[in-house]
This record gives C-alpha cells, sequence and structure tokens, in this order.
C-alpha cells in the first residue's frame, strides 16, 4: 500500500504541472471505492466486498480516444462465517495494465460518459490463515503465501459528472476476469475519482 501512495503522489505532483498546459495530451487519474466479489462461487462466498485504489496515466491518441496505464490494488477479507476461531486469509490483488477509452460527444448532456476495455497482468496472493482453529487454519492454509500472475482483461463505462479547467470527478464500474486455473477469479470494481489534465 506504501508503493501505491508514492507512485499516487508522484503522479499528483505531475498532474498540478501538467494542468497548467491545457494543450497536453496527458492526463493523470487517481481513484478507487469498493470492490464487489463476482465469481466463481468458492470466491464469491468466501471473501467480503472489498475495496480497491487505482492510478494512472493517459494519452490522448484522437480527439474522442485515450490509452490509460494503471497500477491497481485490491483486497478481500475473508468471511469465516461458520469457520470460528479463524482470521487472517485476505486476498491481495496487484494489477498492472492498459486500457483504451473512448469518450463519445453527448451535445447539451451535463454528464459526459465513457466506454472503456483493456488487459493486463495480475498478481495475486492470499495471506496466511491464524486462529484457534487449528484444524480448519490447517486446510485452508493449502497454497497461501504464494503468488499467482496470470492474465486479465476488464471492461467498463463511466461518466465525468464534473468538469473544471484542470481536473474532472468521474464514476466509473467495470467487470474484470483473470484468468485463473479452472474458473476465471472475477470482480467488479466501483470506483469514484479524480481526472487531471
Amino acid at each position: 500500500m506504501r508503493k501505491l501512495m508514492l507512485i499516487l503522489a508522484i503522479l499528483l505532483s505531475f498532474a498540478v504541472a501538467a494542468s497548467a498546459q491545457m494543450s497536453s495530451p496527458l492526463s493523470f487519474y487517481a481513484g478507487g471505492a469498493l470492490s464487489l466479489p463476482n465469481g466463481p462461487d468458492g470466491f464469491k462466498d468466501a471473501y467480503k466486498t472489498g475495496y480497491h485504489a487505482w492510478v494512472g496515466a493517459g494519452y490522448s491518441v484522437a480527439p474522442k480516444f485515450q490509452l490509460v496505464g494503471k497500477i491497481e490494488h485490491n483486497r478481500f477479507s475473508f468471511d469465516a462465517g461458520t469457520f470460528t476461531g479463524v482470521d487472517g486469509g485476505t486476498m491481495k490483488i496487484w494489477m498492472y495494465g492498459v486500457d483504451a477509452k473512448f469518450s463519445p460527444a453527448v451535445p447539451a448532456f451535463p454528464i459526459k460518459p465513457f466506454l472503456f476495455g483493456g488487459a493486463g497482468m495480475a498478481s495475486a496472493k492470499i495471506d496466511e490463515f491464524t486462529g484457534s482453529n487449528t484444524l480448519a487454519t490447517a486446510a485452508l492454509n493449502t497454497g497461501t503465501g504464494e503468488s499467482t500472475t496470470k492474465m486479465y482483461y476488464n471492461i467498463g463505462a463511466g461518466a465525468d459528472l464534473f468538469t473544471g479547467p484542470a481536473f474532472s470527478i468521474f464514476l466509473q464500474g467495470r467487470w474484470v476476469s483473470i484468468q485463473t486455473e479452472g474458473s476465471s477469479t472475477s470482480f467488479i470494481p466501483i470506483s469514484m475519482g479524480l481526472r487531471f489534465f
């Protein structure tokens, strides 16, 4: 999380400098909020609604198209449910990827919608389970502590809710699918954030 905050601080400092140059093709993003487990059932049932934070830098390749490189961190807490005496087991996912963003011109509309899709690599790791229930923790700890890196893709939509001379406030939702073995792991991040021009 410290690395993410450092990257965010660096990007924000670049954003302040870039905001003075309104003709610049660069944009800087920072956002985050909730991440909703979606599938498979083992992931959806075993983990609570999580949270995420991400930063990115965009480059306009055409008037309505932008490529956005981003780094994101998702965190999901284990839902012990019927397992009494079990703690830990937090799932942490780092994602590194690129999105293609399309912002259609909608005249006389108070908000500015956009669509995007992209792909990248995701590295997931589950923290060790602890607690007084040694039988359950021993069973659950099989495979924990090891990072798994797989390709992911995502699609989503959102809108700029407010646009000022140097920044905009946006809201977006997307569906993420990590190509894990067997069934893919999917979740739905819902983000509120800032885009600096």
